[in-house]
């Protein structure tokens, strides 16, 4: 089954994102999306997920929905139909209002959690002919969770120097996503690292990993790791590997 690596459209949606802004007037639709998160109880099989043109232009999208996992640390996208987007493109007019339905088409009931993300792709008006102005498509990505009751996250954290780079992997036991912002890493009361805003996702059964760039902290030195989640406050210490 074919695979799209999460990273390369992330990366190539803020590529996109900074070139429509040099565009300038020659792209004046932004289309905005709500929630930014969707997350789904056991026994709804359908959400909603609203845009709207803030801009001046037209705005054409096309909508799909991907089955979103880790593998080894690494973020994948992988076609699917359990669950699809309708309707799967649209048009919207300046100042326009338009609605997605996401739909489960599984008839089985959820066992944990099923991890899904709906992209919502805005694409540009062809190039001006007269004055050849370029525009460029910007990408959203939503997660969308389908969950059974119950369920939570169970986070262990490893950190590894290496040089003055700190490998902080933390791995997910439990059957709830954990979403991580607002991460801070101290040393006797000090923070040395910090990651502002959403740091990422550790989803079920895998784990994520960061690098960041410290001082002064040794193999054997302990760390305070503190964390804003979905399912609670972390606030843990570990010892450096």
């Amino acid at each position: 089954m074919r695979r799209i690596k999460l990273k390369n459209i992330f990366a190539s949606s803020l590529a996109m994102v900074a070139l429509s802004s040099i565009a300038g007037p020659s792209f004046a639709g932004a289309l905005q999306v709500s929630p930014i998160n969707i997350e789904v109880p056991s026994g709804t099989a359908t959400t909603v997920e609203n845009l709207a043109n803030k801009g001046t232009t037209v705005i054409n999208a096309q909508v799909r929905v991907f089955k979103w996992n880790h593998m080894d640390g690494k973020e994948n996208l992988v076609p699917t139909t359990d669950v699809v987007a309708s309707p799967p493109a649209l048009k919207i007019q300046p100042g326009g209002v338009a609605t997605v339905r996401v739909v489960r088409l599984l008839k089985t009931p959820v066992v944990g959690e099923e991890t899904y993300r709906l992209i919502i792709d805005d694409i540009p008006p062809p190039p001006d002919k007269e004055g050849g102005s370029v525009s460029f498509a910007v990408r959203h990505a939503i997660p969308v969770f389908f969950q059974a009751p119950g369920i939570k996250s169970e986070l262990s954290w490893k950190a590894k120097m290496n040089g003055q780079s700190l490998s902080l992997t933390a791995t997910n036991m439990g059957q709830l996503h954990s979403r991580l912002s607002q991460l801070l890493i101290s040393q006797n009361g000090k923070v040395v690292a910090s990651v502002n805003g959403l740091a990422g996702y550790a989803l079920p059964g895998d784990f994520s990993t960061w690098k960041l760039r410290v001082k002064g902290i040794q193999t054997g030195a302990t760390i305070q790791i503190k964390a804003s989640t979905n399912d609670g406050p972390v606030d843990t210490k570990i010892q450096v590997q």
